[in-house]
């Protein structure tokens, strides 16, 4: 049996790099109930103020404000992009809270002592390419998100829809890809004296499965899940992340 969540927690749902808070959509059905806040990135879906995503910081202080007031214990909830962001308003949260980060890594860029991660290269021909063409970007961007999935072609049609749906604007994905390029929140997952979760997924091109190793040598008490399928392996099984998220509440 799911354990129910404890009173006074709320799911913060926090979304990636070209999405809006849509995409949460099938996750909060599952949840039924649970409360929740979805937040949007600055310039993505209604948020203004795109060029302030560089700085994952600063997009948590904007966040931050979009949190009700008199809120009691936030359960940060980041996918993908969104994860950095749910790790830099832990860091800057004073009270009690809990953090999941969903096919999400503190570091998305290679470096000494992080191999499991994106060649730098990739992100910077990302932005190349969303300079000449962010359509092709975007077909692009979804195929990988879509890679592992049970029915890709279905997966991405579904992906574009949604970004199409609320289009975010070029400098909140300019400055998007700044953060995914330049952000490294390893010092937040190691220090944040709160219970910590991740769910991850086994064939995922854009968060190696292999950042489950890394994730868990840093935080050994973090609670780590790695699941079948890709980067929105959660978006093709709502169902087991809103269970998952309800262990993280409990």
């Amino acid at each position: 049996m799911t354990p129910a969540p404890e009173a006074g927690r709320t799911l913060v749902l926090i979304h990636g790099w070209g999405f809006s808070r849509t995409v949460w959509e099938p996750v909060v059905a599952a949840l039924d109930g649970v409360p929740v806040v979805l937040a949007e990135l600055p310039g993505h879906g209604d948020g203004p103020n795109g060029e302030r995503l560089a700085d994952v910081h600063e997009a948590a202080r904007m966040l931050r404000g979009q949190l009700p007031a008199g809120m009691g214990e936030p359960v940060w909830v980041g996918w993908s992009l969104g994860g950095l962001v749910a790790l830099a308003a832990a860091a800057q949260w004073l009270g009690p809270q809990r953090l999941a980060l969903i096919c999400a890594t503190p570091r998305f860029t290679a470096g000494p002592g992080w191999t499991c991660a994106l060649d730098a290269a990739t992100l910077a021909a990302f932005g190349e390419e969303l300079e000449r063409d962010r359509a092709a970007l975007q077909r692009r961007f979804v195929a990988r998100c879509a890679q592992g999935g049970d029915a890709p072609a279905g997966l991405r049609r579904r992906l574009l829809a949604l970004m199409a749906r609320h289009p975010a604007s070029e400098a909140g994905l300019r400055a998007g890809l700044q953060a995914l390029a330049s952000a490294d929140l390893r010092a937040v997952w190691t220090g944040l004296d709160i219970p910590i979760a991740a769910w991850l997924a086994d064939d995922d091109p854009l968060v190696p499965w292999g950042v489950a190793a890394g994730l868990a040598a840093m935080r050994p008490d973090a609670r780590l899940r790695v699941v079948s399928g890709g980067h929105v392996s959660w978006l093709e099984d709502p169902a087991g992340l809103a269970g998952f998220l309800r262990e993280v509440m409990a």
